[in-house]
């Protein structure tokens, strides 16, 4: 995959790279948090009782609609996060895969699901993409570890120092706002991007691409947010990675991208994932019609599971 990179940023810890493929603007879709906003679509629970990881997504609109995986999703009877990027077609309902991300509640505050300003936090993106992926391998389903989740949300509150009454994702977020709107000051969006690769010091964090760059630059100040809870706690020290060296990386990482090994399992709305298989990276592609709708790389360079099934994955960066 050909990656033209249009800038580099970096402050204390963290760097990013923004970039541009060679297809890009190839397909027509708008997010799901702009069609919740306009009232082109509506997010509920699949009954009054409620299912923990289903909910109902309608449509109502002739517009396909596109949600990324880690999108939160607030109200009902507990907030919720997507287990994987989801393209839903025009005028259809589907179900959504989700995990809980409020655990202390079970209670209904609003009829439908509203949209967050973060996505969920790199950390708990990349163990629900491992935790789905072997799902799908092994059962052809897209749910992902949910007390697994909790943990991760669990774990947040402990390092931010933010104790939820409901243990709430979003109370976290929440009680370091500023800090963290701070934080995405310092990396502001180009316009001529449709991706970007994000390093703590020299290593990768993770990786997003959008075939829309007006989607990328929607869901842009989000990922960064969610990069923030994940490193505004780290102690600063020199960071040594270059432009040039930021740069390399990101190139290299998409230039020997089919050397991964990887699995093809249909999409929950249109569209088929291509799920990767490595080491060190989990993540996957939505494609639709031949068009990238998304793709991500997620590092597993810290988590446990990176040990598992060592023998067959192979490093690609």
């Amino acid at each position: 995959m050909q990656v033209r990179v249009v800038s580099f940023q970096k402050h204390k810890r963290l760097s990013v790279v923004q970039f541009l493929t060679a297809q890009h603007n190839t397909f027509d879709y708008i997010s799901g948090p702009k069609a919740i906003n306009e009232d082109l679509i509506q997010v509920k629970e699949v009954s009054q009782s409620g299912s923990v990881n289903n909910l109902f997504l309608f449509n109502l609109s002739d517009k396909y609609v596109f949600f990324m995986d880690g999108d939160i999703l607030t109200g009902a009877k507990q907030n919720r996060v997507l287990n994987t990027s989801v393209l839903i077609a025009p005028n259809s309902k589907i179900t959504l895969p989700v995990s809980c991300v409020e655990q202390g509640r079970w209670s209904a505050i609003s009829d439908k699901f509203n949209t967050s300003d973060y996505i969920s936090p790199q950390k708990l993106r990349a163990k629900k993409s491992r935790a789905v992926e072997e799902n799908l391998r092994f059962e052809s389903s897209h749910m992902a570890e949910q007390n697994e989740v909790w943990n991760d949300v669990e774990e947040y509150q402990t390092v931010l120092r933010c104790k939820s009454p409901t243990s709430s994702l979003s109370d976290v977020f929440e009680s370091k706002k500023v800090e963290f709107e701070e934080f995405v000051k310092k990396f502001p969006v180009n316009h001529d991007a449709n991706g970007l690769a994000i390093f703590t010091d020299k290593q990768l964090l993770n990786a997003d691409i959008f075939n829309r760059t007006d989607v990328y630059q929607e869901y842009y100040p989000k990922i960064l947010r969610s990069t923030a809870m994940e490193v505004s706690h780290l102690t600063d020290k020199g960071n040594e990675i270059t432009d040039a060296e930021a740069a390399f990386k990101t190139v290299n990482l998409f230039d020997n991208l089919e050397k991964i090994e990887y699995t093809v399992h249909p999409g929950v709305g249109v569209g088929e994932e291509k799920r990767f298989d490595s080491q060190e990276l989990t993540g996957f592609e939505l494609n639709f019609k031949n068009h990238l709708i998304h793709l991500t790389l997620l590092n597993l360079e810290k988590d446990s599971t990176r040990q598992r099934d060592g023998n067959r994955r192979n490093r690609i960066y």
